[in-house]
């Protein structure tokens, strides 16, 4: 499997732009208003809102940064670096280890590394000042930035689903604490301190109830239930204080969701039947952004254009987008593969994976 990020192709890349590759803030993509954190995991950078202006970025391939890959998954980013989750697997058979791993591919350009491997079927990353978090199929991992060691246990070993995908872990600040919160893609929406311990259930479904999706914005988590008794958008206040609210229960099968400064993002349902959705934040209906969809996922707003993952059929790519500014037709984006399992907004570019597994998975960029 080839592993290198081949420095001529970044240099190409550099050249071919007014700006070095991949460049971008910290924690590229994590959302806005609360959503996301900064590098100490204690604030917020706005860095995927994307609202001003209204021109779209230019439709193409993308521009592959790492190839070879098996199963890439979700992406994170700081300042220097983009993380990987590389999965390998999405149905693992075998107990701990497995052969799934943490990727770590300078910004400035060289060779991808390995930064921990171990991992049985890694999905949702977030990376912060000195770590990087991982939500794998037995729990969430903290693997130290510099030596790549893990915790001894998992921060929380909360059965989930990440198979399935639609997970988020997600750093920030409660009163005088860090803490993660995670949505596990199984039953549960949890919260524990950054360094383990003071585990609380803020959302306990029953069955077969999926929780995909969530953001913090403020002092509250917003998600996505599906596949229970009582699907749709929830939040609820991240300190525990109150039971979980429904927002909106006409979204009965959430998938992925994001948050601008004036709107919630949603993505649900699939073979045919998918749409995405736009909510304002101070209430009102839901605007139905695209429809027919066969597996939507990850929804960014940039430059006034929304672009969103969708399963690719006819070669047409897998990344959609339509205007927000002005009424439009949805069009396809590319680049060519399966689809995302993870999309970034990343200054004024995004960064995909394409999660196709033995040699063929790719992390790229668009344009």
């Amino acid at each position: 499997m080839r592993l290198a990020l081949l420095s001529v192709l970044l240099l190409g890349v550099a050249c071919s732009s007014d700006k070095p590759p991949m460049q971008g803030g910290p924690d590229a993509g994590r959302g806005d208003a609360g959503t996301g954190a900064d590098d100490a995991g204690t604030g917020t950078d706005d860095a995927g809102s994307g609202d001003a202006g209204c021109e779209p970025l230019a439709s193409g391939p993308g521009t592959p940064l790492l190839t070879g890959l098996n199963t890439p998954r979700r992406l994170a980013a700081d300042a220097t670096d983009l993380y990987i989750a590389e999965s390998h697997s999405l149905n693992p058979q075998q107990p701990q280890p497995g052969p799934g791993r943490l990727l770590r591919l300078p910004r400035a350009g060289g060779d991808a590394v390995s930064v921990a491997t171990g991992f049985r079927a890694p999905d949702a990353i977030a990376v912060v000042a000195d770590s990087v978090y991982v939500l794998d199929l037995d729990g969430l991992w903290r693997v130290d930035k510099a030596t790549g060691t893990k915790d001894a246990r998992s921060l929380d070993a909360t059965v989930n689903n990440v198979t399935i995908g639609g997970t988020d872990v997600l750093p920030t600040r409660m009163g005088d604490r860090d803490v993660v919160v995670i949505a596990t893609s199984h039953r549960r929406l949890v919260r524990v301190d950054a360094s383990g311990g003071n585990r609380q259930e803020l959302y306990a479904g029953t069955g077969y109830t999926q929780v995909r999706g969530a953001r913090v914005v403020g002092q509250d988590v917003w998600f996505l239930v599906a596949a229970g008794e009582s699907p749709g958008l929830y939040s609820v206040p991240l300190d525990g204080s109150a039971p979980a609210t429904l927002r909106d229960g006409t979204i009965t099968a959430g998938t992925s969701l994001e948050v601008t400064p004036t709107h919630f993002l949603v993505t649900e349902g699939g073979g045919g039947n998918g749409r995405v959705l736009r909510l304002p934040r101070e209430g009102g209906a839901a605007e139905v952004v695209a429809t027919g969809l066969q597996g939507p996922a990850f929804p960014v707003e940039l430059n006034g254009t929304l672009y969103f993952k969708d399963v690719s059929t006819g070669g047409t790519g897998f990344l959609r987008r339509v205007s927000t500014c002005a009424p439009g037709a949805l069009e396809p984006v590319g680049p060519e593969g399966v689809g995302p399992g993870g999309l970034l907004v990343d200054g004024d570019t995004l960064l995909y994976t394409s999660q196709e597994s033995g040699t063929g998975g790719v992390v790229g960029r668009v344009p």
